[in-house]
């Protein structure tokens, strides 16, 4: 059974499933991504109201290509 764990606080967000974890900072404009992913190990800036990780159904290898898809020149 794939069990996640879903904080979400007003500016913190923690995602943690088994393919690994993203700590999110969500500013007034721009949201800090902080991940731990087979792979990438790393920060990625997106703007707050694409609500990215929710788009990826809560996935953090999926946020990740969904973020290289919409920023592929970055933010």
């Amino acid at each position: 059974m794939v069990r996640k764990l879903i904080a979400e606080n007003t500016a913190f967000k923690l995602l943690i499933e088994p393919q690994g974890a993203i700590f999110a900072l969500r500013m007034h404009v721009h949201s800090y991504l902080f991940f731990v992913i087979r792979g990438f190990v790393g920060v990625k800036k997106v703007r707050t109201n694409d609500f990215i990780v929710a788009r990826a159904g809560y996935s953090a290898p999926r946020t990740l290509e969904l973020i290289r898809e919409l920023y592929p020149t970055g933010t």
